[in-house]
């Protein structure tokens, strides 16, 4: 009985500090511009759905808030576009600066390194698009947290970003 009520205490001892370091790790925060996470300012351009090749393509800018370089470790396969009717799309293309990775390659990651303050454009293109789909809801990027490797985090940004 009592190595059970040590196991217990030990348990509610730690609960609030696993609380505490899931809340800080989010590093989280949306505003008009765009949505800022793990020192990277997200910022939605553009997207377009071309029905005449059902292509679509969206367009955000990435900027490394941190004072250092960092990697950018992109899951290109959690990368994904969603429609109005709420299908999900994996990627034709996805090009990063000058950075070019089609699905054909087969490759997991996009490795990237994020410059100080200087934005980078990420284009995403899908193929085989709804007939019914008219706009980009949601663009979601998967990427590793920059503090725990092997974690990644997901961005969603929404249409109601873009301009």
């Amino acid at each position: 009985m009592r190595k059970i009520s040590l196991l217990v205490a030990l348990a509610l001892l730690s609960v609030p500090a696993v609380l505490f370091a899931q809340q800080g790790d989010t590093h989280v925060s949306q505003d008009s511009i765009g949505l800022v996470m793990d020192g990277i300012r997200f910022e939605a351009t553009a997207y377009t759905i071309d029905t005449a090749t059902n292509t679509a393509t969206a367009t955000l800018t990435l900027t490394n808030l941190s004072e250092r370089s960092r990697e950018l470790k992109v899951n290109v396969y959690g990368t994904q576009l969603v429609d109005d009717q709420r299908n999900a799309y994996y990627f034709s293309t996805l090009t990063m600066g000058r950075v070019l990775m089609r699905f054909e390659d087969r490759r997991n990651y996009l490795h990237y390194l994020l410059q100080p303050d200087t934005p980078v454009v990420l284009t995403i293109t899908a193929q085989g698009i709804s007939a019914k789909a008219t706009a980009i809801q949601v663009v979601k990027v998967v990427f590793e947290d920059s503090e725990d490797e092997g974690r990644f985090l997901e961005a969603y940004l929404p249409a109601a970003v873009v301009e």
